[in-house]
């Protein structure tokens, strides 16, 4: 029994894979709301990797699920209560990387063309029904990019932005080159570069080695006319930092997708801060990310259902290193 958790699996997207499965497809808005019978008997579960999007208070756990045999997960993070529970079952478990690249380099792009065509000037000066030509628009030609992160999203978002002319340098761990970036530096080498990037991207991941690398020392390493882009983890970013340096002028601007908290608590000094794009953790989400989730799916239900060789799966965690 193919079972589903999520709200955002819609009629059209369970008749796609009752098409492909050829049998019958549960769908639920949560694991909560999955009856014990239904749950006991579901062969194949797919849900998201994470409480974000599912109503608040879901627990996430699949201990009910006793003949469970594989799970794909519509994301790539996976919750550590569930990691722990993957680490002690026989399963296989599938997840989504690499469906999130055309939309969040869109959304990088997106965010620099908003400040370097000064588009909150002009919101400003539509509110004020002010018409000034004074100052002269920006172009990304021969800006500076210096992306934190070289995996797949990082390589996708460095192509995305290589016809727009920028100098595109990568940060990884090793400093090893990675195409398409011009240069490719360490994590320490690229925080001596801070002072001359344009734009600032980070897409590293949740570890203790990243927390805060984009505190307060580092964030004021940043020139005034730079913009800081985070679509990684949230633990990387000093909030309140950021949040009092946009207000002082002493940056650009920021765009930023994801949070220590999420939604950020309504103090946080991120709602009012100045120059500041706020999207709710949806730089990764688009009107085709559920089909191409499931595409993912149903590739690996057909390499299954046709023995072909396990190599042939795609996306497949192991559980032994989550």
């Amino acid at each position: 029994m193919i079972v589903c958790a999520s709200p955002e699996i819609l009629p059209e997207h369970q008749h796609k894979l009752e098409d492909a499965s050829g049998q019958r497809v549960l769908v639920y808005r949560s694991l909560d709301e999955i009856p014990e019978d239904i749950a006991s008997h579901t062969d194949i579960l797919i849900m998201y990797g994470g409480n974000l999007s599912y109503p608040k208070g879901t627990k996430l756990s699949i201990a009910r699920f006793t003949r469970l045999e594989w799970v794909h997960f519509l994301t790539i993070a996976i919750n550590q209560p569930l990691t722990d529970e993957l680490r002690t079952r026989s399963l296989l478990v599938t997840n989504s990387t690499g469906i999130q690249a055309a939309s969040m380099s869109e959304y990088v792009l997106a965010s620099m063309l908003y400040f370097e065509k000064d588009f909150h000037r002009y919101s400003a000066l539509k509110r004020e029904k002010r018409w000034d030509r004074s100052v002269s628009m920006g172009e990304l030609t021969n800006r500076e990019v210096l992306i934190f992160g070289t995996g797949s999203i990082g390589t996708a978002i460095a192509r995305t932005l290589k016809p727009f002319r920028v100098r595109l340098t990568g940060v990884n761990t090793t400093g090893k080159p990675v195409e398409p970036f011009d240069m490719t530096l360490t994590t320490a080498q690229g925080v001596e570069r801070l002072s001359s990037a344009d734009y600032v991207v980070s897409i590293i991941p949740d570890t203790p080695d990243t927390d805060h690398l984009f505190g307060r020392d580092n964030l004021l390493r940043m020139k005034k006319e730079a913009v800081f882009i985070n679509v990684g983890r949230g633990n990387v970013l000093d909030e309140p930092a950021l949040a009092e340096l946009l207000n002082a002028g002493r940056l650009k601007g920021a765009a930023l997708d994801v949070f220590r908290e999420e939604p950020p608590a309504e103090d946080n000094p991120l709602w009012t801060s100045d120059n500041l794009i706020l999207t709710p953790h949806m730089s990764a989400k688009s009107t085709h990310y559920i089909d191409s989730c499931l595409d993912i799916f149903i590739h690996n239900l057909k390499v299954q259902r046709e023995g072909k060789p396990a190599d042939e799966l795609i996306n497949v965690i192991r559980t032994d290193s989550l």
